[in-house]
């Protein structure tokens, strides 16, 4: 399992669950440009939005590094989102765990969360506990504070109802 199957799953949720239509960009002639995020979805009654999907393999890693998501991308999410409010997400996936999770993750709230633990590490630990700094466990920086952002893996991703709520304002 690798980036592109929770891409896949992710542009699926959107288009069949939601009714979206994503556009992978490097399926779309002549747009391959450094840094665009994974999908670009359009909304038929609405604004669209970017989503960068990236995932991380709870076996082997402890947390998500903030260097996995490179400059460039940061640049499009910012300004799309400095554009259109509620236009830039983020989508983390958990691989090798047996309830995978996907964190869609509004763009600004993973930047305030990054704001948070950069003076502490690089990275985002999937549970602050035993070898992580002492202060990101008396916070508690680590995945528990995108919670509210998470979809389980059941019968198919499906968004938590404050988001499907911020993109009907969007459309609005």
């Amino acid at each position: 399992m690798n980036e592109a199957i929770f891409r896949r799953e992710v542009y699926q949720m959107l288009r069949y669950r939601y009714g979206l239509w994503p556009q992978h960009i490097p399926d779309v002639v002549g747009s391959k440009r450094p840094g665009v995020p994974d999908l670009i979805v359009m909304n038929p009654k609405g604004p669209g939005f970017y989503v960068e999907v990236k995932y991380i393999d709870i076996e082997k890693d402890s947390s998500f590094a903030f260097s996995k998501i490179e400059d460039s991308q940061r640049q499009w999410l910012s300004l799309w989102e400095a554009e259109r409010h509620f236009g830039s997400y983020l989508a983390i996936g958990t691989k090798n765990q047996r309830q995978r999770d996907l964190y869609f993750i509004w763009w600004p709230h993973w930047i305030e969360v990054e704001r948070g633990i950069i003076s502490h590490q690089a990275s985002l630990p999937y549970h602050a506990g035993k070898g992580f700094s002492v202060e990101l466990q008396e916070l508690g920086y680590d995945f528990s504070v995108i919670e509210t952002e998470k979809c389980t893996k059941d019968m198919g991703w499906v968004l938590p109802n404050h988001i499907i709520y911020d993109m009907r304002l969007n459309s609005e």
